[in-house]
């Protein structure tokens, strides 16, 4: 049964995207077959992979569309392929900002995307969902269907504001929807030369030791390069540092999803 994992901080620019495409990436470089769902917009995941808003076919509004007005979904071409085997990638479009909107009035929507979810269960190890920037329906639908959040956090001053909110978000979900859900957070664009950087690195550390993932993303310009090809940096850049750092997250994320496994 696949692992569901939710990236998400309200934040704009914190790497989120790039985080979930570049672990979906190191995932299923390791074996693990897994989907990347683009539940944003803005659609930068899509694009970041090739996938054009004029050119996706089906995409997850088409879905989501189906709690507003039922229909039958072309579910085999829903799901497209990427330039790396096993990675696989549901497209989003800008529809999405009216189905959000009208989405949120239908009752027991938060459970929408988790019952679209279960349909892949069988099929991907880990299911990753990149979400939009904001903590609205999307977002709840997002966490109530996931195992786990990944908060991407950026090492500047600025950093932790935002976070109490995306928490207190997280423990609502669970009062409410989702009573398993666990979070993590990733240290995203450290620069070691960058006094701030090492100190908010640094209470991050302090204040949440048990929930830091060990593995800091550093700055590494192959990132942006890479979204102009439309392949993940382990494709783009085998050796940059951002490639290897990405796939200490997939190992420290195999480890935490294990546990979940035998804790079921």
């Amino acid at each position: 049964m696949a692992q569901v994992v939710a990236i998400s901080n309200q934040k704009g620019g914190v790497a989120k995207t790039t985080t979930c495409i570049s672990l979906g990436a190191s995932l299923a470089e390791t074996g693990r077959k897994t989907l990347l769902i683009d539940l944003d917009p803005q659609a930068n995941l899509s694009l970041s992979l090739g996938i054009h808003d004029d050119e996706a076919g089906e995409t997850i509004s088409d879905v989501l569309e189906t709690a507003l007005n039922p229909r039958k979904i072309k579910w085999d071409d829903l799901i497209q392929s990427t330039s790396l085997v096993g990675l696989d990638v549901v497209p989003s479009d800008s529809r999405l900002w009216t189905v959000e909107r009208l989405i949120s009035e239908v009752n027991g929507y938060e459970g929408e995307l988790k019952r679209i979810a279960e349909r892949w269960q069988d099929e991907y190890e880990f299911i990753l969902i990149d979400c939009s920037p904001s903590l609205g329906p999307l977002t709840i639908m997002a966490l109530t269907a996931a195992n786990r959040v990944v908060i991407p956090i950026q090492t500047e001053f600025l950093a932790a504001v935002g976070l109490v909110r995306l928490i207190e978000t997280i423990d609502a979900v669970r009062e409410h929807t989702n009573p398993s859900l666990d979070f993590n957070l990733l240290a995203v664009m450290y620069d070691q030369r960058n006094g701030i950087c090492r100190e908010v690195l640094q209470k991050l550390h302090e204040n949440f030791s048990a929930k830091l993932f060990k593995t800091v993303i550093g700055v590494d310009t192959r990132l942006k390069e890479c979204v102009a090809t439309g392949q993940p940096i382990n494709q783009y850049d085998p050796k940059t540092r951002a490639t290897l750092q990405y796939a200490l997250l997939a190992g420290e994320l195999e480890e935490l999803s294990g546990g979940i496994q035998e804790a079921k």
